[in-house]
């Protein structure tokens, strides 16, 4: 504890604190009953604080998730005689938490995250539907929208500590789900990361102005984003740095490569440095680009050697991700193995494809009466409506993520006249509908 003979610490005031009764009656061994203490030395210090020090939590919070937010303090006492984060700091009455702009359900009037309601020390927040049209009918992304969440302890007890009854804030962007910029250039939420001490924490838990280990190389610069894969080298060269992390973007992928049973869970553009097999050169090369005949670069004993590549699986699973970015360095280690920032450091808005064209029914025998479109470059898939209204409120065929550009409906539809209509999809963004096409069967 660090506090002065000024202090003075209330036993009237810890009552209420504590939600009982205040009072001239109010003892500290009623406390102690009430509170599960009875037969243990106590003292006021045990449920005293120095200081009310931050509000933690991600940076970036994606459209659709919830994540939590956490008021820290100092001086809470041992851990044997922590009565403080035992029975203040759960007790929700205690805080006061806050959000600007608030969460407006309407979409874009206002904000788009919403606090947890009477919540104690820590606040799980939503981020709610940051686009009216969502992921049925998203056609573009929405920038980043800031947030400041702001969080206030006020117990009537620990007014001597620093930060008492003030609000103390953190500056929280909710992120559109669809980031195409960031799906394929990132690491799994639940990768190691090493940080300067040789320590490790989850991906997903890194926050801005991390020190991470890292490493420059000879030859290549400092701030090397866009040029990096144009570095080589027969020697590595190494130097160990430290590194801070300046950005954190997270967002959704549909698949990702895993290195080595689980050694490395990646998307597949994301760089890592190996020992090319084409040529002996230490690079950066893309996972994608990466066969068994490469070597990885990891950390062993306090030395980068070179780690045989066993097995490479393409994962199908749709998982949260995250992009680090590190500065000066723009190098750091997961799981031990080198990888780069691989340039980028912020999200980059895209647009929704262009419509399919030239949208036909065509009977080409019996077993076959097929509707088909022309590719749209870029999309990566698309999705077709059949229906006999014109309005399409009722369709028969409803084909969402479809990957080819024809589709067989001699199965699906009997006799009558139909309406058809197909969209594109890239990156989880919408074209508008073709015309309508009229199917008279």
């Amino acid at each position: 504890m660090a506090r002065t003979s000024g202090d003075t610490l209330s036993l009237n005031n810890l009552a209420g604190a504590l939600g009982q009764t205040q009072g001239t009656d109010v003892s500290l061994n009623a406390l102690q009953s009430i509170n599960g203490t009875t037969g243990t030395q106590v003292s006021l210090d045990d449920f005293a604080i120095d200081s009310v020090d931050s509000v933690t939590g991600f940076t970036y919070a994606v459209e659709g998730t919830n994540e939590t937010y956490t008021m820290n303090f100092s001086g809470e006492g041992t851990v044997a005689r922590n009565y403080f984060a035992r029975d203040i700091k759960t007790r929700g009455a205690n805080f006061t938490w806050a959000v600007s702009p608030t969460y407006n359900s309407g979409g874009n009037t206002a904000g788009y995250i919403s606090l947890e309601a009477s919540a104690d020390y820590t606040n799980q927040i939503t981020v709610g539907t940051m686009n009216p049209e969502f992921s049925s009918a998203q056609t573009s992304l929405m920038s980043n929208y800031s947030h400041t969440i702001t969080g206030t302890f006020a117990d009537g007890y620990n007014n001597h500590a620093t930060n008492y009854n003030t609000g103390l804030t953190k500056n929280v962007y909710s992120v559109d789900s669809y980031d195409g910029n960031s799906t394929s250039l990132c690491i799994l939420v639940d990768t190691p990361v090493v940080l300067t001490d040789g320590s490790t924490i989850e991906a997903g838990d890194v926050t801005e102005g991390l020190k991470l280990q890292g490493y420059s190389f000879t030859g290549l610069s400092e701030d090397s984003d866009g040029n990096f894969y144009n570095w080589s080298s027969e020697e590595k060269g190494e130097a160990e740095e430290e590194v801070e992390v300046v950005n954190v973007v997270f967002s959704f992928s549909d698949g990702y490569y895993n290195i080595n049973d689980g050694e490395i869970k990646a998307t597949q553009d994301h760089p890592m440095l190996v020992k090319d097999a084409t040529d002996d050169l230490f690079r950066f090369k893309k996972l994608g680009h990466i066969t068994t005949n490469d070597k990885l670069v990891k950390k062993i004993d306090g030395n980068l050697v070179e780690v045989d590549i066993t097995s490479i699986e393409v994962v199908e699973d749709t998982v949260e991700i995250v992009t680090i970015d590190v500065e000066t360095q723009d190098t750091y280690l997961i799981n031990g193995y080198v990888t780069h920032n691989k340039g980028g450091n912020s999200h980059s808005d895209l647009t929704a494809p262009s419509a399919p064209t030239n949208l036909a029914y065509t009977e080409v025998n019996a077993q076959n009466h097929n509707i088909t479109w022309d590719a749209v470059s870029g999309a990566t898939a698309y999705r077709l409506q059949v229906d006999n209204n014109s309005d399409f409120s009722s369709p028969i065929i409803d084909a969402d993520e479809y990957s080819t550009t024809t589709y067989n409906v001699v199965t699906a539809l009997g006799s009558g006249t139909f309406y058809a209509r197909v969209r594109a999809i890239d990156h989880g963004l919408n074209s508008s509908w073709t015309s309508s096409l009229t199917i008279t069967r």
